[in-house]
């Protein structure tokens, strides 16, 4: 019985997949340096033997498609709330922690730090509970978000309504 339950614990929960935004950044900067080393190449190829231009179609090709995927990550990165919030208020400046905690209010709406906890988990992967308390208690010295009165317990709502922001 009590080997079931530790293999239980042990047994890793599945969480749903969404895009972290360094990541997001890491992948633009890797598609940046390929793209590029694509056109160098393109470039040397053409130079060596012209009459060769017409066998470059295939990286022409491959350019052609890294430009459209890097288009796509630009164009999520641009719609995640963090980013869009500090793009728009340059006096807003969030750390990776901070920049979830944005994302998850705006999308899920207001939550208590246990639920915040939770759902930053799901998409960090893990999540301190003590450390979304201090960075919450710092936002809402920053007012960035800010404490209600709906429900048991302490909860967190957005007070800057990224949807609104122009």
């Amino acid at each position: 019985m009590a080997a079931e339950k530790k293999e239980k614990k042990k047994a890793p929960e599945k969480s749903k997949e969404t895009i972290n935004p360094d990541s997001m950044d890491l992948l633009n900067e890797k598609l940046d340096q390929t793209i590029q080393r694509i056109a160098d190449l393109e470039s040397k190829i053409e130079k060596l033997s012209p009459d060769i231009k017409d066998a470059t179609g295939s990286l022409n090709m491959t350019l052609a498609i890294l430009r459209t995927f890097q288009e796509v990550t630009n164009v999520a990165t641009i719609f995640s709330p963090s980013k869009w919030l500090m793009r728009l208020r340059p006096d807003v400046n969030l750390d990776a922690i901070e920049r979830l905690i944005v994302d998850v209010l705006t999308r899920e709406g207001p939550k208590n730090i246990s639920q915040l906890t939770a759902s930053v988990r799901m998409e960090r992967g893990t999540a301190s509970r003590r450390i979304i308390r201090d960075k919450v208690n710092n936002m809402i010295v920053r007012e960035i978000v800010e404490e209600v009165d709906e429900g048991y317990g302490r909860v967190i709502k957005m007070a800057i309504d990224v949807k609104t922001l122009s």
